[in-house]
């Protein structure tokens, strides 16, 4: 109850729309307000807003501000510039409103006047709630057309910055970029033949080759979030799901199938990619099974170390020099290319190729030529409809089919023969990143017996097979 001879007290809400078409400003609409409440002889105590927000959600701070000025006793009326600013959702408006009456007070619009104390006003203003709602509504199906639509053309959802293409305006399409285009294109492959995101960064950033958004900092995150999208394999990306995109690849499938495979196999052991010390994450004491970690003295001296040694004390010498375990290891590939038949490696190695993916993509289409089926039965879809829908999803089933099928013959990472070959011809040139590539490829583990002289036991993967 309002206390006699006080004026009642108002609270301002203003909302800019999304909506262009609705994007009224924050001053017009304050401006309504304080005429509305001159008018009828309230006292404006409080003004929020919520610039740029959606109307669909309820969860906005300028809201939660002036229902609670109502509810605490601050303010006696809410005055909207129109209805639809408070909300497009139904629930929330009618929820709204009812808090103000239990609390003792009301809400009002400047521009859309209606008397809520009786049924016929009630009536109207649940009529403009469901007006505001149904635009809301009639929007989303229109932005939800729209993105469909660019979905099927291929079309990204929007024009932001994609690193290693350029955006053009009018055509609404992106175009490889000549310069960062093979730059990102390079990046792929090098991270496939061994080199690690850390590496990869220090080079973008020593090169000064700038981000997509202008930052001329890379960092190994960022890199690996860019380069794990499918955008540079072509395709474009909708509700989750990865489509046929409209712009020119950077990369092969088969390319970006074994980036994947490489991320895969690495990530099990992040911090072995940035070592300095080539066996990292593979060499062991053949003591207790720990793996053993690279450390120096002085910067001249370079060794392999087992922790446990410190705490155990069941090891002799816990150290071992790096050059003596790596003389070990190469020797070994030595010995092992010395039985391998090289004249028969064929020329052309398999790439790898995520057949689970290729499986998924089978089911979605699967599950959709099902959907459709379903609509024809139930009456939902017309014949011509299904005819027109299904052959394209048919059309990419029997694709995905092939790709699984052309996939199982082939073998995600090179023959062992391979690794075997590469390291010992090219020990001396590859760099670290390289041959601890190629090496996990080739050895299943080295092993250093610290009880006996510190030997050295080097198991390869499988038989070299020529």
């Amino acid at each position: 109850m309002v206390e006699k001879g006080r004026r009642e007290r108002a609270a301002l809400y203003l909302r800019q729309s999304t909506f262009r078409e609705e994007s009224i400003s924050l001053e017009l609409q304050e401006t309504a307000g304080r005429e509305y409440a001159a008018r009828h002889g309230y006292e404006v105590v409080d003004v929020q807003s919520d610039p740029g927000l959606s109307g669909r959600t309820f969860n906005r701070p300028g809201v939660a501000a002036v229902m609670e000025a109502v509810e605490s006793g601050a303010a006696d009326v809410v005055i909207l510039w129109k209805w639809s600013r408070l909300s497009r959702n139904r629930l929330d408006w009618y929820l709204a409103a009812d808090r103000a009456q239990q609390a003792g007070g009301r809400i009002e619009s400047a521009t859309e006047p209606i008397d809520t104390s009786t049924s016929i006003g009630r009536l109207a203003r649940g009529m403009m709630i469901e007006i505001a709602a149904f635009e809301s509504e009639r929007a989303g199906d229109q932005w939800k057309e729209t993105q469909a639509r660019r979905v099927r053309n291929g079309l990204p959802h929007d024009g932001k910055p994609r690193f290693g293409y350029v955006y053009d305006p009018e055509q609404k399409m992106f175009f490889p970029d000549p310069v960062t285009g093979p730059v990102f294109a390079g990046l792929y492959r090098r991270f496939i033949a061994g080199e690690t995101m850390y590496s990869l960064c220090v080079w973008l950033n020593a090169q000064g080759i700038p981000t997509a958004t202008g930052s001329n900092v890379w960092t190994a995150g960022n890199l690996r979030q860019i380069m794990d999208r499918q955008f540079a394999v072509g395709r474009v990306f909708h509700q989750g799901v990865w489509h046929p995109g409209a712009h020119e690849p950077l990369i092969t499938e088969a390319e970006f199938a074994a980036y994947r495979q490489a991320r895969k196999t690495r990530a099990a052991a992040p911090r072995r990619e940035a070592s300095d010390y080539l066996l990292a994450g593979l060499v062991r004491c053949g003591v207790c099974g720990r793996a053993l970690t690279g450390a120096s003295a002085r910067g001249r001296w370079f060794y392999y170390r087992c922790f446990a040694s410190r705490f155990t004390g069941g090891h002799s010498y816990a150290q071992v020099p790096t050059r003596v375990v790596e003389d070990a290891v190469y020797d070994k590939l030595v010995e092992t290319a010395a039985n391998i038949e090289t004249t028969a490696i064929p020329e052309t190695r398999p790439v790898a190729v995520d057949t689970a993916a290729l499986k998924r993509t089978i089911q979605q289409h699967k599950t959709s030529l099902g959907r459709l089926a379903m609509q024809l039965a139930e009456d939902v879809i017309s014949a011509d409809a299904y005819a027109a829908a299904s052959p394209a999803i048919e059309q990419k089933l029997a694709a995905a089919r092939d790709a699984l099928q052309a996939a199982t013959a082939e073998h995600a990472v090179p023959p062992m023969h391979h690794a075997v070959v590469s390291l010992v011809e090219d020990w001396h040139i590859l760099p670290t990143t390289h041959r601890r590539a190629l090496l996990a490829r080739a050895v299943e583990s080295v092993e250093v017996d610290f009880n006996d002289e510190r030997r050295v036991d080097v198991v390869m993967r499988g038989r070299p097979t020529p």
